[in-house]
């Protein structure tokens, strides 16, 4: 029998044990594994005749549930959504960045109104240019540190763990396993820690695939762009509006993850075997901690970059400047129903 003929009969046998089963080979044989060494442990280990069972375990009936799995998992981000994404424009609201928004706008108002008494291109610097455009992106600060908050919760409390688990079986059909979705879903914070976050994955073909599928993850740097779109055109559902655009990254990279996988990293998925722990309730002081370390570097890397953009905008509008450029390329963006000059810009 040469090398095809062994090959062949491994593909056939794989194919044999999904029919059979309804599962992975790999997940075939760990069930195996641990049925063996469960049926030992019998013969060999004295237990207590009634078996406690813990909270932990009463969640996981529900929360690692097969068919269940995945609906609570997306209705507990879209409740994140909903309590962190204002409702602007709406008569009803009840996200707590809110009011926090409204702080900050009064604390820029305050600010641009002492820095009002400033003349010449200086005093239109400070207050047409840094507290007038970071100020529009600083305002949106509130939002991205609770979405950094409640992250930050459901891991404490063990529940990201689970979902690592639930979606195993959607990635391993892409193939990946949920050994990616921790790094995936922390590009929901940033994509940095989020590729930084795959060195876990020993698999070279999964660590590289999860790497270059990580950016399509919507990440805190978006949000201000996806508030002030939804906000314009879907006012009354934004929370609802927000879900969606994070649901279509995640189908969105799904879909790299399968196409990148069938064409330069080809190959069988590892195998995917991890220890849940138990839940446990968050501690506020680390879910503070933890929003705060997400936040600054948040602030300091996507700040740095606005602050820098805003003054050269703010210096080729005071010079006259900004106009003329924009109309040279509206044409490049009417198509898009971009005609003017001052969309074009801001695209």
């Amino acid at each position: 029998m040469d090398r095809e003929d062994i090959l062949r009969a491994k593909d056939e046998s794989l194919a044999r044990l999904r029919g059979i089963y309804g599962e992975s080979a790999e997940t075939v044989i760990a069930d195996k594994r641990y049925g063996f060494i469960g049926d030992v442990l019998k013969d060999v280990l004295s237990k207590p005749k009634v078996e406690k069972v813990t909270w932990s375990d009463r969640i996981d009936r529900v929360v690692l549930n097969r068919w269940l799995g995945i609906p609570i998992f997306l209705l507990v981000m879209w409740l994140v959504f909903q309590i962190v994404t204002p409702q602007f424009d709406v008569g009803t609201s009840f996200s707590i960045a809110e009011p926090m928004m409204g702080w900050v706008e009064e604390g820029l108002g305050w600010l641009a109104e002492q820095a009002s008494g400033i003349e010449g291109w200086f005093g239109a610097l400070v207050v047409d240019g840094i507290i007038g455009g970071v100020g529009s992106v600083i305002i949106f600060v509130p939002i991205i540190f609770l979405l950094f908050f409640f992250l930050s919760l459901l891991e404490d409390c063990g529940y990201m763990a689970r979902v690592a688990f639930v979606t195993d079986r959607i990635l391993r059909r892409v193939g990946l396993h949920g050994r990616s979705a921790m790094p995936m879903l922390l590009g929901f914070g940033c994509n940095i820690p989020g590729i930084m976050a795959c060195r876990t994955i020993e698999n070279r073909r999964d660590r590289m695939t999860t790497m270059l599928v990580n950016p399509f993850m919507s990440c805190g740097a978006r949000l201000p762009i996806y508030l002030m779109l939804v906000g314009t055109f879907f006012a009354a559902h934004q929370g609802t509006m927000i879900f969606g655009l994070y649901v279509i990254g995640i189908l969105v990279a799904i879909g790299m993850a399968w196409l990148f996988r069938g064409t330069l990293f080809k190959g069988e998925a590892a195998p995917f075997v991890m220890e849940l722990p138990p839940y446990r309730v968050p501690r506020l002081a680390e879910a503070l901690l933890h929003m705060w370390e997400r936040g600054k570097w948040f602030l300091i890397r996507a700040g740095t970059i606005i602050f820098v953009i805003v003054i050269v905008i703010w210096a080729l509008d005071y010079n006259g400047w900004l106009e003329p450029i924009g109309k040279a390329i509206a044409p490049i963006f009417a198509p898009c129903g971009f005609g003017e000059w001052q969309p074009a810009v801001g695209i």
